[in-house]
């Protein structure tokens, strides 16, 4: 009896597929599906017209249709991966490293040159590089802001009345710390220079290191790869007596910790950025201009790289048809423009070359999860210059000792699982110094020990040596 369930469940399992199959073509055109990040429903109303138009157009280039879906987050996708859902392309983050070893997405490595050689060609060889597993490739990386430079904004009617020397490189720590006090002085007890959120962009967050686990990382000028407590760092350390400084003199806002959503209107800001996006920062909190920072020399890590991907489903019949997609949504500013913007004439309108001034908010996307951003147009609210100032900083990036590298989270998922939850809880006392560091920091790694914390340790640093040996 329960073979003949079984072989039933299997036969309507793969009238299913074949279902899917033969919906997935459209008078014998592929059609490939593409869940892509939303938020939300993708792209809002406009979006059948323009799935319409959109697919018309890739026919005719390409000989394929796509079809848009919304990935919505980390549990959906564990949903449609973990059910064996039909699709052809799917939006990831670093999260693919867990899904690679399964065999849920396909290995692209030799295909990708023979199949899609604009796109091979196009994406620089440090970004293949970093989306490597095990030496193979199963997602094509997204050639934007790929290396990573944290600016720090800070609103110009300030940096003028103060004389703030924000001219100064390297800006460090310190400097900050002196700029908040001498502004603070000056504005009052009432005021709080530096307004947040729960855990969102404190100083700490800087990428000092390399990440290979919770509280563990290489730093990112160490070229012997070395795995350290980034807690126990005497200037990690430092850095949280400046934070707990600030806790207690009223320098950040004291309800930081319990906000969940950054005030609008801060005098500083942070961001992964570049020059003139503090020119569209300080347009979203109702500024008038805020200076830019730059706090760090570019550089290029495996996490930065993995932000945005575009994976390819094991099972796809398209694998081809879904690289020639990609490559074409790469390399053709038309398609491009149509995927990120809308309907043209409706959605948005050409105002010179390849720049655009939008018309309505019927069609919303996440645009740095599609595609380059170098085929992309600037819109009227943003300077002509930005993607020339995105690839210069990408120009003159240096790259993290492990680039490429990803661990293999097998035999530790557990300890990794129970690392993550405590860091996760004392993450907002740390980062906001509600508790003096000195006595905080033992206590968190005393309960990272606990859980397997030198395990993991000692794991992350076997994985590295055999890996660069």
């Amino acid at each position: 009896m329960k073979k003949a369930i079984a072989l039933t469940l299997a036969l309507l399992s793969l009238g299913s597929l074949a279902f899917g199959a033969a919906r997935r073509q459209s008078g014998g055109v592929p059609t490939v599906v593409w869940y892509l990040a939303g938020p939300g429903p993708i792209a809002g109303p406009d979006l059948a017209d323009n799935m319409k138009i959109m697919s018309d157009y890739t026919q005719e280039k390409i000989g394929v249709r796509f079809e848009l879906r919304d990935v919505v987050d980390n549990t959906r996708r564990s949903v449609i991966l973990n059910s064996g859902e039909a699709f052809d392309i799917m939006f990831s983050q670093s999260e693919i490293s867990d899904w690679v070893p399964t065999g849920v997405f396909a290995d692209i490595t030799d295909r990708v040159p023979v199949v899609a050689p604009a796109l091979w060609n196009y994406v620089p060889k440090m970004l293949w590089d970093g989306v490597r597993w095990g030496g193979k490739i199963y997602a094509v990386p997204t050639y934007k802001d790929s290396s990573l430079t944290v600016f720090l904004f800070w609103d110009k009617k300030y940096v003028d009345k103060y004389a703030l020397n924000t001219g100064k490189r390297p800006y460090t720590l310190e400097d900050f710390d002196r700029d908040l006090r001498t502004v603070k002085a000056g504005e009052g007890a009432n005021f709080y220079p530096y307004m947040s959120a729960g855990s969102n962009d404190l100083w700490p967050n800087l990428w000092t290191f390399d990440s290979v686990g919770p509280g563990l990382g290489v730093r990112i000028d160490d070229p012997t790869r070395r795995v350290v407590s980034t807690l126990e760092q005497p200037d990690t350390l430092a850095k949280y007596k400046i934070l707990r400084a600030w806790y207690k003199e009223g320098i950040v806002n004291p309800d930081a910790p319990q906000l969940t959503e950054i005030p609008r209107g801060r005098t500083v800001n942070f961001d992964i950025a570049w020059p003139s996006k503090a020119q569209v920062s300080a347009l979203a909190n109702g500024l008038d201009a805020y200076v830019p920072i730059d706090l760090n020399t570019p550089f290029v890590s495996t996490g930065q790289v993995r932000g945005s991907l575009q994976a390819f489903s094991a099972n796809s019949k398209y694998i081809d048809e879904s690289l020639k997609l990609i490559e074409l949504v790469n390399t053709d500013s038309k398609l491009r423009n149509m995927l990120a913007f809308g309907i043209e004439g409706r959605n948005f309108r050409y105002i010179g070359p390849n720049r655009i001034e939008r018309l309505t908010d019927n069609y919303i996307t996440q645009e740095w999860a599609q595609a380059t951003f170098f085929n992309l147009a600037t819109t009227s609210d943003q300077p002509e210059t930005t993607w020339d100032e995105v690839r210069a900083q990408n120009d003159r990036a240096v790259t993290s000792p492990l680039i490429g590298f990803s661990m293999d989270n097998t035999s530790i998922r557990s300890e990794i699982s129970n690392l993550n939850n405590i860091m996760n809880r004392y993450n907002v006392e740390l980062l906001y110094g509600a508790v003096e560091p000195e006595v905080l920091i033992p206590r968190i790694i005393a309960e990272l020990k606990a859980v397997g914390f030198d395990k993991v340790w000692t794991e992350a640093q076997r994985q590295i040596d055999e890996y660069f040996k």
